[in-house]
């Protein structure tokens, strides 16, 4: 009983095994698995160096001895699959053939019953039986079962492998169309390819460049795929499977950085696909090491250049570039089929029953293709912008041209007219000189009678004002002449404040009225009340509008009177200048305020003028939100209205009779004549800045105040040791002794004398902790006048109203800083090499407190963000930024070309100001040149010499110190440009060379001020 039960048992575990192996090989009818993929139904064993048996028998227990193997796995292996096909079909030849998949050697053997296995090898190491494709022939008789053993040994598996089983007949069509549409695709490639290389070559457009390269070694690399070189018999190129991926995803990433322009549009995208391109390239080694691994590399990073180019293409055909929607469009084509690949390369999605390779290789030939199309229409809105520029050239060129002609027709008719034309420049000059005489005569002859005593001490003040007014008219006219250029291109400054209206009228009326008075002539100002006592305005330009059209009404009134007409009428002030004068026809009216015309030419020779006033007057005008107008009749007189937009302060007082208005306030002088004298006050001043100090001494010294300068803490302490001051001005941050600790051993030795702290720290916690520990007040680095002297008379009890230092004075002292702040800046650089943290707060404490005072108070902010990382030892802040910041203030003081110290004093003292309008600058300046270039080249002298002088003067307008000397040197030659043309054009491209060295220098020295 025992015996029969164990061997029930032994039967029955050799049947489980038994089936257990019958599933190693699964059965399929031909018909049901033709053009189908069985691979996710067989069973896959790993088999390392074993033979394969040579017949069937042993097939089943040669199996059962290997353990399974995943076939999603990329890397180096060698494995078996087997299954049975029993052909319920009448074809007998049929075609077994691996697809989707890159293997180095497939081996299918073919096992009928009791026969030797009948083998074959394919693969991308071997000579295939249908080019490019994989696979073996079977022959199976009809009604009969063969097994199928297939062993697959490579050091790489490109996505999961799909077994198809197909009849050979349809096998021929299949492989037949395959290729047609691979060769076509390559063909796409090389023509493309080599096409924009040649583009590249003739152009030098490194985007065509990128294109090429892409598409090249996009080509190479699915050749490589395919088994293109192998097949025509040429090299393996099994190592090159990924690395022209690589270089392909490489340069495709470099061509969006150029097509789409994204160092100007998207930098922070442009940065993104040039670090995705560089690691294309720092990851070649390893694909020539690992093809499979090179495969992972190659999946995520195309995938990532996919994408970001078509969120980059989006945005731009968004924006309206239109060559964008080509791109869209390509890039559709190719990330459908290839991210879907890449996704089976990196086995995140299942097998699926299609040749996606085919499908890839078939969408980046599209993509290639219809990139050229976007290339095209890129080139086709290039050329047609070229064609609107050149046809906008040939129309000024003809309308030139036909001007020139004109203008030589009408030379040709007379020379009497070029005689006249030559007169005019003559009389051009002399109203000048004439506009300039007359302020100048009032000048000299006021002095004159003063000095003589012909003016009555009891008139000296009112006289002196006079003078006053007269120079500075004289001033106004001059800079009118040398800025005509500013003025024509509307970039006058216009700046609004209070001011007294009768005052200014007042000082129209002291000027005009003597004048027309010497010519007997009436001259009176009316006023129709009420008028506000106060407007807000340029004060400047009206006085320059009111003096311009007075002056012309002079000149042209021979008897009778001149009158102003003051009205204010909601919110227009409107001033008639009205005069008996000459008059001006209607015709003369059409061009009475064009630059340089005088409305009758003999009466203007007679009476002189420069033909500049009229039109000054209207851009002033219409700056200050009005306009002007004229009514006029010959011999009956001229109206001249002039509105402006009325403002007022909000507690102005409005008259209404002419004995309300303050006669003290019309020949009101606006500054003090001399600095009253301080004599008895005594100010010490500790501050560790020669400079600092040499600016603040001149402010207190212009107030006649006696000043002690001290460089440090002990030095103010032993001077209040040895005098007794009125006020004490202690800097926090000197050397050795701090103006904290100064101050505390002040007052610890009962000393209570007003102490002012000078500090660059400004933030109100600072402040409070100066006041808390005994300054009585502080003052904020930089300097600013007005609260310096404000301060100062509030603890000495001075009344001084405005204390200023020339700007003569003011330019050594600028270029005595700039000397010391390079070598702060050495210092720094010093310190920084050796990580000196301490010395490097110091100097930018330095830096920060005193550059402001003298116009650099952009370096002085961009050291302070430096200075908390400074004083906190934080290395790796200053690590981030000191080397800019250096650069950007070596930038500022050595700008190539320029005198830094006279810009400073020409902007007013503000430098920032100055580089926010050098770049507009110099596109003014290289215009000037090319204006000078084209005169020369035509040969007219005159005109090449005024376009000179203009050059010239912009040049030193704006400090431009190398380029305005090159001028000079050419100023000489200008008469005959022509012969020396050579030597002309050298000293301008001289010039132009410094314009763009300028350039550069604002261009790579950028930082956030």
């Amino acid at each position: 009983m025992k015996t029969a039960i164990f061997c029930i048992l032994l039967l029955s575990l050799f049947s489980f095994d038994l089936k257990a192996q019958d599933t190693l090989i699964p059965h399929f009818n031909a018909s049901e698995i033709r053009q189908n993929d069985i691979s996710q139904q067989l069973v896959y064993l790993s088999i390392g160096r074993a033979e394969t048996p040579h017949y069937r028998e042993p097939l089943q227990e040669w199996l059962g001895t290997f353990e399974q193997h995943n076939p999603n796995d990329p890397f180096k292996d060698r494995y078996v699959t087997a299954f049975e096909i029993y052909n319920d079909t009448q074809n007998e030849q049929w075609f077994i053939y691996p697809s989707g998949s890159v293997i180095e050697t497939v081996q299918v053997s073919l096992y009928s019953q009791h026969s030797p296995v009948e083998s074959s090898i394919s693969g991308l190491d071997h000579n295939n039986i249908y080019p490019l494709h994989y696979g073996s022939k079977l022959s199976i008789p009809a009604g009969e079962t063969a097994t199928l053993l297939m062993v697959f040994d490579s050091d790489f598996f490109f996505a999961p492998i799909k077994i198809v089983l197909e009849t050979e007949e349809h096998m021929l069509t299949s492989v037949a169309n395959h290729n047609v549409i691979l060769f076509i695709c390559f063909g796409i490639y090389l023509a493309l390819g080599l096409y924009n290389l040649f583009i590249y070559i003739v152009m030098r457009d490194t985007q065509y460049l990128f294109y090429a390269l892409s598409t090249l070694f996009y080509a190479s690399a699915w050749a490589a795929i395919f088994g293109v070189f192998e097949y025509l018999n040429l090299f393996s190129a099994k190592d090159w499977l990924m690395p022209g991926f690589l270089l392909g995803c490489a340069f495709s990433a470099f061509f969006q950085i150029e097509f789409f322009r994204l160092n100007l549009t998207a930098k922070r995208t442009m940065l993104f696909l040039l670090a995705l391109g560089c690691l294309c390239l720092l990851a070649l080694p390893i694909a020539f090491y690992n093809q499979a691994l090179g495969l992972i590399i190659v999946s995520i990073l195309t995938t990532a250049v996919l994408l970001t180019g078509l969120s980059v293409g989006l945005v731009a055909w968004k924006r309206g570039y239109k060559p964008a929607r080509y791109f869209v469009i390509a890039s559709l084509c190719v990330i459908i089929p290839n991210v879907v690949g890449n996704l089976l390369n990196l086995r995140v999605l299942p097998s699926i029953n299609v040749d996606i390779y085919l499908l890839g290789f078939i969408g980046i030939a599209a993509d290639t293709l219809i990139l050229a199309f976007a290339l095209a229409e890129k080139m086709r809105l290039v050329n047609l912008r070229n064609s609107q520029l050149k046809s906008q050239l040939k129309q000024t060129v003809e309308f030139r041209t036909q001007a020139l002609r004109e203008a030589n027709q009408k030379l040709a008719q007379s020379n009497q007219e070029l005689i006249e034309a030559n007169l005019a420049k003559d009389h051009f000059l002399a109203n000048m000189s004439h506009e300039i005489r007359t302020p100048l005569t009032s000048i000299i002859g006021y002095a004159d009678g003063m000095l003589l005593g012909d003016i009555d001490k009891t008139e000296q003040e009112r006289v002196t004002s006079i003078i006053y007014q007269n120079g500075a008219h004289l001033l106004r006219i001059i800079n009118d002449i040398l800025d005509l250029s500013k003025i024509d291109a509307n970039k006058l400054d216009f700046k609004s404040q209070p001011c007294h209206l009768f005052s200014l009228l007042g000082q129209i009326e002291s000027v005009v009225g003597k004048r027309a008075k010497d010519k007997g002539l009436g001259f009176h100002v009316n006023y129709d009340f009420p008028l506000p006592e106060k407007i807000i305005t340029d004060a400047t330009r009206l006085k320059q509008i009111l003096f311009n059209l007075t002056n012309n009404a002079l000149k042209f009134t021979h008897s009778g009177h001149i009158c102003l007409d003051v009205k204010a009428a909601g919110s227009t002030l409107t001033i008639n200048v009205v005069d008996t004068g000459e008059g001006i026809s209607q015709n003369d009216m059409q061009k009475l305020f064009n630059p340089f015309t005088q409305a009758d030419s003999v009466i203007n020779r007679q009476v002189g003028g420069t033909g500049l006033g009229l039109s000054i007057a209207k851009r002033l005008a219409q700056g200050l939100g009005g306009d002007i107008n004229a009514k006029s009749q010959p011999r009956k007189g001229s109206t001249f209205t002039i509105t402006i937009k009325l403002d007022t302060p909000t507690d102005v007082a409005w008259l209404n009779t002419a004995q309300e208005i303050d006669l003290s306030s019309i020949h009101q002088i606006t500054h003090e004549s001399h600095v009253p004298k301080f004599g008895a006050c005594k100010v010490l001043l500790a501050d560790d800045h020669p400079n600092n100090r040499e600016l603040v001494a001149l402010l207190l010294k212009r107030m006649n105040i006696t000043v002690t300068e001290v460089a440090d803490g002990h030095q103010a302490i032993d001077a209040i040791r040895a005098s007794q001051f009125d006020l004490l001005l202690l800097d926090i941050h000197m050397p050795g002794l701090n103006g904290v600790d100064t101050l505390r051993n002040i007052r610890k030795s009962g000393n209570k004398t007003p102490a002012i702290a000078l500090t660059a720290n400004t933030m109100q916690h600072e402040i409070d902790y100066y006041l808390r520990i005994g300054f009585t007040d502080h003052l904020a680095k930089p300097i600013e006048r007005d609260v310096f002297i404000r301060k100062v008379r509030q603890y000495l009890n001075l009344s001084a109203k405005q204390v200023s230092v020339a700007d003569d004075k003011m330019l050594p002292l600028i270029q005595g800083y700039i000397v010391d702040l390079r070598d702060e800046l050495a210092n720094i650089e010093q310190a920084w090499n050796v990580r000196d943290l301490p010395a490097i707060a110091k100097s930018i404490h330095r830096i920060k407190g005193a550059a402001g005072s003298f116009g650099l108070a952009n370096v002085g902010k961009v050291f302070g963000r430096l200075e908390r990382a400074a004083l906190n030892d934080d290395e790796a802040g200053l690590e981030n930024s000191i080397a800019q910041v250096l650069r950007f203030a070596h930038m500022c003081i050595d700008l190539p070309g320029i005198d830094v110290a006279q810009a400073i004093v020409n902007a007013k003292y503000e430098l920032d100001e100055y580089l926010n309008r050098l770049p507009q600058t110099i596109l003014q300046c290289e215009s000037a040149i090319d204006e000078l270039s084209q005169y020369a080249q035509k040969g007219d002298h005159i005109a090449t010499a005024d376009a000179l002088n203009q050059a010239k003067q912009l040049f030193d307008n704006n400090a431009f110190t190398r380029a305005s000397n090159l001028l000079s040197d050419l100023a000489p030659q200008s008469a005959h440009a022509q012969q020396n043309a050579d030597t002309f054009n050298s000293v301008l491209a001289s010039v132009r060379n410094t314009l763009q060295s300028l350039s550069e220098a604002l261009k790579h020295n950028h930082i956030k001020r």
